[in-house]
């Protein structure tokens, strides 16, 4: 037979502890980070630049996926095979942008690159890995937008 005293206390408890880490959490979330904001902006103004474009030469074009329970992510489509998930986060250390190719054949992920910015930099240049190559790059917001947009045409980062 079960103590359910025992485990009301425990559940009170557990309840304390998951409120104190939400509230921890959603501090953290509300930290502005101008790195997120703008390369969001400026995603979308490239897309839309790159839709002139792709459309006068008659090829697919971008069109961005609203998911209401994906707040942190953008999805863009590029025509009817790739998806670029770009996941937009802070993180302890800095903000972080990780973009994620995915295509045909069957939907797996092609290419991945991680831009991060750390709050000491005042998020006025970003730092790209790329792991194939083992370099890192420094970007501002602009251009980080512009290298997922042109990544996700030619169907890696390279």
């Amino acid at each position: 037979m079960s103590d359910y005293a025992r485990l009301a206390d425990i559940a009170k408890l557990k309840e304390i502890v998951d409120q104190s880490t939400f509230g921890s959490q959603r501090k953290a979330a509300e930290e502005p980070c101008t790195l997120v904001k703008s390369v969001r902006k400026y995603l979308t103004q490239e897309m839309n630049k790159a839709n002139v474009e792709l459309l006068k030469k008659r090829a697919p074009t971008f069109d961005q996926i609203q998911v209401p329970s994906f707040g942190e992510e953008i999805l863009l489509t590029y025509g009817t095979n790739e998806l670029c998930r770009v996941s937009l986060g802070i993180t302890g250390r800095g903000c972080r942008i990780t973009a994620v190719i995915s295509g045909p054949p069957n939907g797996y992920e092609i290419s991945r690159r991680e831009y991060l910015c750390k709050h000491e930099l005042a998020c006025s240049e970003v730092l790209a890995t790329d792991e194939t190559r083992l370099k890192t790059f420094a970007f501002g917001p602009e251009e980080v937008a512009s290298d997922i947009i042109g990544s996700v045409i030619v169907g890696r980062f390279s």
